[in-house]
């Protein structure tokens, strides 16, 4: 160590003093340095600089806004250092962040390019040769460091870096004089008890050797484990402590805990208790039995197999006892180790079962449309789930989907018929019934091909839960329900298009060109409207409005079928991404669309058959009649000419045989779509009321900031009893209307009030009722 200080005898203090040798300067300089910069690329000081605060409370630390631990961004930093009067030099600790990130502005990370140019007022504590100090130089390091004899190893580096609160607290004498293995520092270690029981549980001749070799360890685990745990581990043996584990006497609970936690962590212990041999029955179906878990598998999985020739209503009954008696094997350790794939399909089962059991028989679009998206989605989302649940044993995959068979297809089939009874009233007939798409400033729209009902739905939830405000529209899709009618049915640029039909696409005209519309022209048609093309692995300018296209869930459901539930989890992950980096880029609302739903069924739709010859184009779902054809199947006009004819498949059926997955048709699955505006939730103080009217006793609202939240009038702000409206209305594209229903109301002071997610004000503004304010 080439600049000692007798004075640090500990290894704390002696970083304490290194950091404030690194203030040295060249009296030549114009002026002092005003600070320490303390890179640290991999984190490696991150768990001890709580300790070195403690000494050094000018050590502040690069990170989220913690100020209570002295953490908090580059910008809190530098304010922190224009304020700052201490006697020490403060240091900036930048975990994440190496020496090198200073090379250039360019090269630095976001969260500490507004510390660049502090490097040319201060001084790095850094290594001679520029590197970041890590434990192991800092330790070893003759230059600059403390000059110990550390083995070099990878095993004693870790344990040096597991190590380090103790350590610090060592003084250097300790430490010198011979060379630091791996288990000088493991030594330093308070042990755990639990964790080495298990881990020797798992395996017991290795783990003791290791134990073995590192000194007295062995036996001061010997001693724990007669003490604490009854037995001895050396005469007693690993069965044993596998049979108290399963007896779940004191303090054994707190080893099955520890266990649960992880069990990944700890292989071998599964198979040590597979060994024990049950005490009786009821012992053998405990989560302690692996085997007695695989038997439970295997009989659930033998009647769900039987469910193939039950009736409906039997089928329902029989999974809602099966649910009863396997769910709770969904909790076990087993499960986590996915060695429960049925135990854990029974939870979306049980959910697929009790929506396909409260169906009702709603008529008409509006009660279809309010049914579907209140309780509809729920079935079609558990079957998924279900599917998703059983994916690592194709056996269980097999099995799940007789059961999903056996209740879900005749859900589908009354609901499919509920559905096209209405066809003759179907909202969406033509162009003009186009959705509107119109340019909006920081808004972009994200279109997802095939985001159904039930994905939106989880989606809402998810995004919801991370802070956003999101609001849920919906729709009914052009018919036949395929991409290429649907996905460009958007108002006005509509009315450019139409027919009639060519090929077997399905493929609007662009009445300009006379041509089919191409992918190019679609852009052009957005960029016509003020909407430009963002590709998908781009950000963007938030000054404009933009159109950008991400995922593959209508793709993978054609080339995949039923496995398409195994890539929907990744597929709502990446856009619930894809939303967050765009808020994040600086986009004020995300409006997330979609062309067309699908139906989804594990073994196959029925088949229907329609001659291919009576036919131009014949999709899964729906066909082109050739002229003349005589069929029998139910017709509809093209959206795009309502001269044109379609023919779509009744039910749920399908015009070709062995489709797990297909669109195209009428059904809810299909033809009713969502649409979800999202941006970042407003916090308190961030929304604004623009302009309000009175007519009568119906209030106009225009509130910036507060899509998707309630608004609300009441005599009293935090009181939801002293509403005075109807209900609460939410705020959609800034404009709410609410009504107070009693006339004497008129005159009385009241609080406009926006609520948030859990019902609290977060906004209130002092109103009268009934009168417009003067001038």
């Amino acid at each position: 160590m080439s600049e000692k200080n007798e004075t640090a005898k500990t290894i704390l203090q002696s970083i304490l003093h290194s950091l404030r040798q690194a203030s040295a300067f060249n009296q030549h300089e114009l002026a002092a340095p005003r600070l320490i910069l303390w890179p640290d690329e991999n984190r490696l000081w991150s768990q001890v600089i709580g300790l070195l605060q403690s000494s050094y409370p000018a050590l502040w630390v690069l990170g989220d806004y913690d100020p209570d631990r002295s953490i908090g961004p580059a910008v809190w930093l530098r304010y922190r250092l224009e304020t700052y009067q201490g006697k020490d030099l403060p240091v900036f600790y930048l975990p994440g962040v190496g020496r090198a990130a200073f090379r250039s502005a360019d090269g630095c990370p976001p969260a500490a390019r507004h510390l660049f140019a502090l490097q040319f007022q201060g001084q790095f504590w850094a290594q001679r040769n520029g590197r970041d100090w890590t434990p192991f130089a800092y330790l070893s390091a003759v230059d600059g460091g403390l000059g110990l004899d550390v083995a070099g190893d990878l095993a004693a580096k870790q344990a040096l870096q597991e190590s380090l609160p103790k350590l610090l607290a060592l003084e250097r004498s300790e430490l010198q004089g011979h060379k630091l293995e791996a288990a000088d520092f493991l030594a330093l270690i308070t042990i755990d008890p639990i964790r080495t029981l298990l881990k020797w549980m798992g395996s017991p001749e290795k783990t003791r050797k290791e134990m073995q070799s590192s000194g007295s360890e062995w036996s001061a685990f010997r001693t724990v484990c007669q003490d604490t745990y009854g037995f001895d581990p050396e005469k007693d043996g690993a069965l044993t402590a596998a049979e108290k584990l399963s007896g779940s006497k004191n303090p054994w609970p707190q080893v099955w805990a520890r266990y649960k936690e992880a069990p990944r962590n700890f292989p071998g212990v599964k198979e040590l208790l597979a060994s024990v041999k049950p005490a009786n029955l009821l012992t053998m179906v405990s989560e302690f039995s692996p085997k007695g878990n695989q038997e439970q598998e295997k009989k659930l999985g033998e009647a769900l197999l039987a469910l193939a020739s039950a009736t409906p209503k039997k089928a329902l009954a029989k999974i809602k006892a099966l649910a009863a008696d396997h769910l709770p094997r969904a909790e076990w350790v087993w499960a986590e180790l996915e060695e429960s794939p049925l135990a854990r399909a029974m939870v979306p089962m049980l959910a697929l079962a009790e929506a396909v059991e409260t169906a009702g028989s709603p008529t008409g679009f509006p009660d279809l449309a309010d049914y579907y998206v209140r309780q509809g989605w729920k079935a079609d989302c558990a079957v998924w789930q279900a599917l998703h649940a059983t994916r690592t044993l194709p056996h269980a995959t097999e099995v799940v989907s007789v059961a999903i068979r056996a209740i879900y297809l005749p859900w589908l089939e009354k609901m499919s018929l509920l559905v096209q009874a209405q066809s003759a009233q179907y909202p969406t007939a033509g162009p003009q019934h186009g959705r509107p798409l119109t340019a909006e400033t920081g808004k972009v729209f994200l279109f997802a091909d095939g985001l159904r009902m039930d994905l939106a739905k989880v989606l809402e939830e998810r995004l919801f839960s991370t802070g956003k405000t999101v609001l849920l529209d919906t729709a009914w899709a052009p018919l036949p329900t395929v991409t290429a009618t649907a996905k460009p049915a958007w108002q006005p640029f509509a009315g450019k298009l139409g027919g009639p039909l060519e090929g077997t696409a399905f493929d609007p005209r662009d009445q300009n060109k006379n041509k089919p519309l191409q992918p190019a022209r679609f852009r052009q048609l957005l960029a016509e409207q003020g909407i430009y093309y963002l590709e998908a692995s781009q950000t963007g300018s938030p000054a404009e409005c933009a159109w950008t296209e991400f995922g593959s869930i209508d793709s993978c459901g054609h080339t995949e079928g039923a496995r398409l539930a195994w890539r929907l989890e990744e597929e709502l992950i990446g856009l619930q991404r894809r939303i967050a980096e765009l808020l994040e880029a600086g986009w004020t609302k995300v409006q997330v669309v979609t062309d067309h739903g699908w139906l989804l069924l594990p073994g196959g739709l029925p088949k229907e058959d329609l001659p291919k010859h009576l036919t131009d184009s014949l999709w899964g779902r729906c066909a082109i009649p050739a002229p003349g054809a005589q069929h029998g199947y139910p017709m509809t006009s093209w959206f795009w000419d309502p001269a044109e004819a379609v023919v779509l498949a009744p039910g749920i059926s399908c015009f070709q045989s062995g489709r797990e997955y297909a669109h195209g048709g009428l059904t809810l699955q299909e033809a009713f779509i969502p649409s979800l505006t999202v941006c970042a939730r407003p916090g308190k103080g961030s929304i604004h009321l623009k302009d309000w009217k009175w007519s009568g006793l119906r209030l106009s609202l225009t509130l910036e900031h507060a899509d998707g939240l309630a608004a609300d009038l009441r005599s009293k702000a935090a009181d939801s009893s002293s509403s005075l409206t109807t209900k609460p209305v939410v705020v959609k594209e800034k404009q709410a209307r609410l009504l107070v229903p009693d006339d004497e109301a008129q005159g009385k002071a009241a609080f406009l009030v926006v609520l948030d997610a859990d019902g609290q004000p977060i906004f209130k503004h002092p109103i009268v009722i009934g009168e417009n304010e003067q001038g």
